[in-house]
């Protein structure tokens, strides 16, 4: 059969399934066309593009129920009560397997990163997840703007949202990162627990993604352990971040929290924005 038609068809298929018809399309085609090339037959490439979707997806760490969501945010930034957006906040970071973990040490986690880059004045949040929800407690003025990236349709939906009826610009973008790395220039980006998951999908694409991003500082989260806590992964996430930044001209650092150790990067002055 034609590479193309081939392609077309397993794409069909996998818009068939409820899970993905509003997935970005351009990741669907990434995946099948690579396990195309890499499987002997177009079933197999079918399902080794699942086993990666669901690495992408990652329902396993949790979620929010989205219209659920939008109605309580809608309730919370209406409240007279100063305090219900950020309780509100809390629950959704509580919803999530990476947020719920940083949840104990949020706002020390927030005065570090920004003590090494100082006060930014734009920030990328790639494959961000639940993250941007984290912003009551950054402390940054509502005139930084706040860049936010994610496959997920409705995630971004109730971002845009929260980021509104918080005073700030509703900059969060349905994108897929690793295909198109945003090219805003900023003083700060943020790729936390992700880089680790994005090795899965495309073995070594950490290197040419931050290359490719023209910020300041970059700040990669990534874990300590395994879920389930058996294994320690400290030093596959430290060969991980050495092999990506081998050869590159960029000053680099860590941070050791309770669960995550966060990599940072600065790659020099950039030149501002046009």
């Amino acid at each position: 059969m034609n590479p193309d038609r081939e392609l077309e068809e397993l794409l069909e298929r996998l818009r068939r399934s409820r899970k993905y018809q509003l997935l970005p399309e351009e990741t669907l085609r990434d995946l099948l066309s690579i396990e195309l090339r890499r499987q002997p037959k177009p079933a197999l490439a079918l399902k080794a593009a699942r086993a990666k979707l669901h690495n992408i997806l990652a329902d396993y760490l949790g979620d929010l129920d989205y219209p659920s969501a939008s109605r309580e945010l809608q309730a919370a930034c209406s409240a007279a009560d100063p305090e219900a957006l950020p309780q509100l906040c809390r629950s959704f970071l509580q919803q999530h397997h990476s947020t719920r973990e940083r949840l104990p040490y949020l706002t020390e986690f927030y005065q570090r990163i920004f003590s090494v880059c100082g006060p930014p004045q734009c920030v990328l949040d790639l494959a961000c997840g639940l993250n941007p929800f984290a912003l009551p407690w950054m402390g940054l003025p509502v005139s930084v703007r706040y860049y936010a990236y994610d496959i997920h349709p409705a995630r971004v939906a109730l971002i845009n949202q929260f980021l509104a009826c918080s005073g700030r610009q509703p900059l969060a973008e349905v994108r897929d990162i690793l295909l198109r790395p945003p090219q805003i220039r900023a003083e700060a980006a943020f790729l936390f627990k992700e880089a680790h998951r994005l090795e899965k999908r495309r073995a070594g694409c950490n290197r040419g993604l931050w290359a490719a991003l023209p910020v300041r500082f970059l700040f990669v989260s990534l874990p300590q352990r395994s879920l389930d806590g058996r294994r320690d992964l400290r030093e596959r996430m430290q060969r991980l971040v050495a092999a990506s930044t081998q050869g590159m001209p960029w000053q680099c650092g860590q941070m050791a929290f309770a669960r995550e150790t966060v990599f940072w990067i600065d790659k020099g002055a950039q030149p501002p924005q046009p």
